[in-house]
């Protein structure tokens, strides 16, 4: 019983990690408009409003920040 137990643990952990895998290895592309959509959600900019002031203000304090990394909890990717 004790070996047929510490198998299923063994195959729920590496089904976990596989999970996890998955979801780091999200593409830049999916994280960026991930990261972009929260940050203007966030901040009530236009999801296409792509100006000199909104990028620069996304590059200086979004990317990387605490909220970011919230986002992509929130949407099931790793953080960076």
């Amino acid at each position: 019983m004790k070996k047929k137990t510490s198998f299923v643990i063994l195959a729920l952990a590496l089904l976990a990690g596989c999970t996890t895998n998955k979801l780091a290895s999200v593409s830049d592309e999916l994280r960026g408009e991930i990261s972009w959509n929260a940050f203007c959600d966030a901040r009530g900019y236009d999801r296409n409003d792509n100006t000199y002031l909104t990028v620069n203000e996304y590059l200086d304090t979004w990317c990387g920040s605490v909220d970011e990394e919230n986002a992509f909890s929130k949407a099931g990717v790793e953080p960076y």
